[in-house]
C-alpha cells in the first residue's frame, strides 16, 4: 500500500520499509544517557564507551534521536557533512540548515526519512536527499534511518547514518559525458579493455548480507568456496581486439567466459579487494596484479575497474602489462640485494661466492663460476675461486683454462662474450691440447662471460656461466651480469680500503670513548676542575669547582678566573699564565683561593697548557682542597708539642716522685719499690689520657667520675709530713662516656702534673683537695692545692695550660678559671653533664 510522505511522495510501507525485523537495534534504557546505552560495549579506562569514540572517528555521518525526534548525539563527520552543529536535546529529526529532495524540491525536516522512521517505527530506506550548508553548498546523501527499542521492546528513538554521495553523484555524470568517447576509443585503445557485468556478484553479496556476514574479507578468508563461487558469477560481456592479443586468444570468444581462465593464486587477494569495494558501496577500485593468457604465460599487470548501474551490471576495466617492467624492477631489485650484500661484508670470498650464486640465479644457468687471474712459471692461467649449481669436482679432473682465444676477452677485460652456441663461435676449438671442451667437462652450449675489472683498470677475473641448451642468456641477462660485476670489483677493491675504515673507526670510537670516560671523570671529580682562556676567562666548570669555591657554572663560566683570588694573592695569576703561554706546567702550587661566600680555603694547584693543533689556547687547573691536610698537619704539630710537654712533665714528674719517695723510706730497697709503684701508678694514670684509635685503651673500664679521679690521682697518694692525706676526692659521682674520658683525663692529668712539677704535690708538705658539685645541667670541679710553695701566676699561658683550655672549652663546651691565691692555686671548672655522659 503507497503511504503519501512530504510533498505528496508516495513510499511502499510494505515494500520498503517491512515489518519490525527481530534483528532490529535494541537497548537497555535503564541507564540515563541513551547514546551511552546504545553504545555500551566495551568501557575504557577514561570511561569513554568505546564504540561512541569509535563512531567519532568514522568518515560516515552517524546520529541519534530520542522518541520525540529530538537530537541526542551527532559525529564529527555528520557536523561537517550539514555545515552546522545542531543544539543537542532541541534541534529535531535532521541537523541540516536546510533540506532538499533530489530534484530540487524542498524537503521539510519533520517529512524527511528520519522523521517517517520515527513516526513509523520502521527502518527507511531506498532515498536520497539534498543537505544545503550556510554557505550555500549542497551535499547529496543516503540516509539510512533506523528506530530503536530497549529490551522491554519500548520505543526509544532512532539513529541515522547519512552517506555522502557527492563523489558518486559527479562519477555518474562523468560516465555519462564520456560514454561516447569510451566507447569511440573502446576498439582502438592500446590497452586491453574488457566489459563486465558484476549483476550474479551483486546478487551473491545481497545473499550475504541476508545471511548476516558483516565482515566480508573474514567471511571469504573462511570459505574460499564463496571466492571461487563469485569470481564465477562474473560475466564478460565484451573486450577489445588489443585484449585478444595480449591475452593470447584465438578470437573475443575465447575469451567470453569465466575469469577463473584467466585468474592465477596471486589474483585472488585482488578480487576480495573489488568484492569489498563494491560491499561497502564504492565504484571505483585499481590495483597491481597478475594474471595469465589463455596459454598460460604469466602477466604482471595493472588494472582499473569501474562499476555502473544499480546492480553493477556495468563494469569497466583497463589492464596495462607491465610485465617487463615488473622484470626489469626485480632484476635491479636483485642486483641491489646482491650489491648491499657484498658492500656489507669485507670476506673476499663471501662476494666472490654471493656475486657467482646469484648471477646464475638471475641468468638461469647451469652453472656458474669466478675465475681469478694468476700468473705462474708456465704464464698467465685462471683459478677456479667460486662455482655455482654444481659441485667442485666437477672441474678437479680438468686443467685450469688459460689464456686461450675464447677465454681472451674476458681475462683481458677487452669485453663480454655471449653465444647461443659457444661451438659455433670462430674462436671456438682453436687452442691445444683439447682444441674445445675436454672429454668429461660439463656440456656448455650456451655461453656468457663478463669480465671482472677494478676501477684501477685491473682485472680481476671474469664470471663464466654455462647451459647445456643453446640461446638461453638474452640482452638481459647479459645486462644484469655485467651490472653485478660492476658491483664485484667495487667491493673486491673496497675489502681493503673498508678493512682500514673500519680500523680508523674503531681507534676513533676508541678515542671517543676515552674522551667520554674523561668527561666522566671531570664531572664526577672531587677535585674542582676548570679551564680558562689565555686572558683568565673561565670556560668550563665541573661540580667538584661548585662545591669548593660555591659558584654554579652560569656564576662562573665567563667571568675572569680572578675572582677567585685573594686581593695579597693577585700576581700569582699574572705568573701561571705566563707559564701557561710558554706551553709550562705548574705543579703542585699550594696556596690560598677565595670562596663566593668570602670565606678563603688552602688548595694545592696543578695547571696545565691546552693546546689546538699544537698551539696554546688556554688552561685546565685542577684544585684540590688541602684544608683537612692542613688540619692534620696542624695537629700533627700539636701532637708532637703535646708530647714533648708529656715528656718534659715526666721527667719532672719522675723525679718529684723519687725525690718524696727518698724523704719517707730508710732502705734503697724500700725506696725502690716505692718509686716502682708509683712510677706503674703514674704510667696508668697518663695511658687514661691518650686516645685509643680502635675504642680499646687503658680507660675503657672506668665507667665513673670518682673512679676515673682516682685512677688519676693515685700515683700520688700518700701523706704529707703532717700526717694528713696529699690527695683527697669528694662529692658528686656520674657516670662518663668513652668518647669524653681521655679529653677529661687529659684535663685532670694537666692540673696533678703541674702541681707534681710546681705546685702543692712538689713538697712533702702539700696536699690537693678535689671537689666534685652537681649543679643541675652542669658539673663543677673545684681543685684546690694548699701547703706548697708560694703562688705566683704565670707570665703566660703554657702549652699545658692552653692545651686544657682548649679541651674544656672546644671539646667539651664548657669553662675554666684558675685563681692564684696566696695560700694557693684554685681551679673550678665547669663542663656540662650532658656532653660527659
Amino acid at each position: 500500500m503507497a503511504t503519501k510522505t512530504g510533498k505528496g511522495r508516495a513510499r511502499d510501507g510494505g515494500s520498503k520499509l517491512g515489518p519490525v525485523s527481530p534483528s532490529a537495534p535494541v537497548i537497555d534504557t535503564l541507564d540515563t544517557a541513551a547514546r551511552d546505552l546504545l553504545y555500551r560495549t566495551h568501557t575504557r579506562a577514561d570511561g569513554m564507551a568505546f564504540a561512541e569514540e569509535v563512531l567519532k572517528v568514522l568518515p560516515a555521518a552517524i546520529y541519534t534521536t530520542d522518541a520525540a525526534g529530538r537530537i541526542t548525539y551527532f559525529n564529527e563527520a555528520a557536523a561537517e557533512l550539514w555545515g552546522v552543529r545542531p543544539e543537542l536535546g532541541r534541534s529535531e529529526f535532521c541537523g541540516s540548515w536546510k533540506l532538499y529532495w533530489p530534484d530540487g524540491t524542498p524537503l521539510p525536516h519533520d517529512e524527511c526519512p528520519m522523521a517517517m522512521a520515527l513516526k513509523q517505527r520502521l527502518p527507511v530506506r531506498g532515498y536520497q536527499a539534498v543537505a544545503e550548508r550556510p554557505d550555500g553548498t549542497r551535499v547529496p546523501f543516503v540516509p539510512y534511518p533506523t528506530p530503536l527499542f530497549d529490551h522491554a521492546g519500548e520505543f526509544v528513538g532512532a539513529v541515522n547514518m547519512l552517506v555522502d554521495i557527492s563523489e558518486l553523484k559527479a562519477s555518474e555524470q562523468r560516465i555519462r559525458e564520456s560514454d561516447t568517447r569510451f566507447r569511440e576509443i573502446f576498439e582502438n585503445a592500446g590497452v586491453a579493455v574488457w566489459e563486465q557485468d558484476f549483476s550474479g556478484v551483486a546478487d551473491l553479496l545481497d545473499g550475504l548480507r541476508a545471511e548476516g556476514v558483516t565482515d566480508l574479507r573474514a567471511y571469504l578468508d573462511a570459505y574460499p568456496g564463496r571466492l571461487r563461487e563469485a569470481v564465477a558469477r562474473v560475466r564478460i560481456t565484451g573486450v577489445n581486439p588489443f585484449t585478444v592479443e595480449l591475452f593470447e586468444a584465438a578470437e573475443k570468444d575465447e575469451l567470453l567466459r569465466s575469469l577463473s581462465d584467466i585468474f592465477l593464486p596471486e589474483t585472488a587477494p585482488i578480487f576480495v579487494e573489488e568484492l569489498v569495494t563494491l560491499w561497502e558501496g564504492r565504484r571505483r577500485f585499481g590495483s597491481d596484479t597478475v594474471l595469465r593468457t589463455l596459454k598460460g604465460r604469466r602477466l604482471d599487470v595493472v588494472f582499473t575497474i569501474t562499476f555502473e548501474g544499480p546492480r553493477y551490471e556495468r563494469a569497466y576495466v583497463s589492464i596495462l602489462d607491465i610485465s617487463e617492467r615488473k622484470a626489469a624492477e626485480r632484476r635491479l631489485q636483485a642486483v641491489d640485494r646482491i650489491a648491499k650484500a657484498i658492500a656489507s661484508n669485507l670476506d673476499l670470498d663471501h662476494i666472490v661466492q654471493t656475486v657467482t650464486d646469484a648471477a646464475t640465479e638471475l641468468t638461469s644457468a647451469k652453472f656458474g663460476a669466478f675465475f681469478y687471474n694468476v700468473t705462474d712459471a708456465a704464464g698467465e692461467r685462471y683459478t677456479l675461486y667460486t662455482l655455482s649449481g654444481v659441485p667442485r669436482s666437477a672441474f678437479e679432473n680438468f686443467q685450469l683454462p688459460r689464456n686461450t682465444a675464447v677465454f681472451e676477452p674476458t681475462f683481458r677485460g677487452i669485453g663480454v662474450v655471449r653465444s647461443d652456441d659457444i661451438r659455433a663461435d670462430p674462436r671456438y676449438g682453436k687452442s691445444a691440447p683439447h682444441f674445445g671442451m675436454p672429454k668429461g667437462h660439463l656440456p656448455v652450449v650456451s655461453y656468457l662471460a663478463v669480465p671482472v675489472v677494478s676501477r684501477s683498470g685491473e682485472v680481476h677475473g671474469g664470471l663464466f656461466f654455462g647451459h647445456d641448451e643453446p640461446g638461453v642468456f638474452t640482452a638481459e641477462a647479459e645486462e644484469v651480469v655485467v651490472s653485478i660485476a660492476a658491483h664485484a670489483a667495487i667491493a673486491i677493491d673496497n675489502a681493503e680500503l673498508l678493512q682500514a675504515a673500519e680500523r680508523e673507526v674503531k681507534v676513533r670510537r676508541q678515542t671517543e670513548r676515552a674522551a667520554q670516560q674523561l668527561a666522566a671523570i671531570v664531572a664526577s671529580s672531587e677535585d674542582a676542575i676548570l679551564s680558562i682562556d689565555l686572558k683568565g676567562v673561565i670556560a668550563s666548570w665541573n661540580a667538584g669547582a661548585e662545591r669548593l669555591y660555591g659558584y654554579t657554572v652560569d656564576e662562573a663560566v665567563g667571568r675572569p678566573v680572578t675572582l677567585l683570588i685573594p686581593e695579597n694573592r693577585a700576581g700569582e695569576e699574572a705568573e701561571i699564565l705566563a707559564q701557561i703561554r710558554a706551553g709550562r706546567h705548574v705543579d703542585h702550587f699550594e696556596t690560598i683561593r677565595r670562596r663566593k661566600d668570602g670565606g678563603l680555603v688552602p688548595v694545592s694547584l696543578r695547571i696545565s697548557p691546552i693546546h689546538d693543533d699544537g698551539v696554546v689556547i688556554g688552561a685546565s687547573k685542577i684544585a684540590r682542597d688541602i684544608s683537612e691536610r692542613k688540619r692534620a698537619e696542624q695537629q700533627k704539630d700539636l701532637l708532637i708539642r703535646e708530647m714533648a710537654h708529656r715528656v718534659k712533665n715526666l721527667f719532672s714528674v719522675s723525679s718529684s716522685v723519687v725525690a718524696l719517695s727518698a724523704k719517707n723510706v730508710d732502705t734503697a730497697d724500700e725506696l725502690a719499690s716505692t718509686v716502682t709503684a708509683r712510677l706503674r701508678a703514674l704510667a696508668r694514670a697518663h695511658a687514661l689520657t691518650l686516645p685509643s684509635p680502635h675504642g680499646s685503651g687503658e680507660g675503657e673500664g672506668l665507667a665513673s667520675l670518682q673512679a676515673l679521679l682516682a685512677a688519676l690521682l693515685s700515683p700520688y697518694e700518700g701523706d704529707t709530713a703532717q700526717g694528713r692525706p696529699r690527695v683527697t676526692t669528694r662529692g658528686s659521682d656520674l657516670p662518663i662516656s668513652s668518647n669524653a674520658m681521655t679529653g677529661f683525663a687529659l684535663v685532670v692529668h694537666e692540673f696533678v702534673t703541674n702541681a707534681a712539677k710546681y705546685g702543692a704535690l712538689s713538697t712533702d708538705t702539700g696536699y690537693v683537695d678535689l671537689e666534685c658539685r652537681d649543679c643541675g645541667d652542669m658539673l663543677e670541679l673545684v681543685w684546690v692545692e694548699r701547703g706548697g710553695p708560694a703562688v705566683t701566676p704565670a707570665g703566660k699561658e703554657g702549652f699545658g695550660t692552653r692545651l686544657a683550655r682548649t679541651t674544656i672549652e672546644g671539646q667539651f663546651g664548657g669553662d675554666i678559671v684558675r685563681q692564684w691565691h696566696p695560700e694557693g692555686l684554685v681551679i673550678r671548672l665547669n663542663v656540662p653533664k650532658q656532653i660527659l655522659q
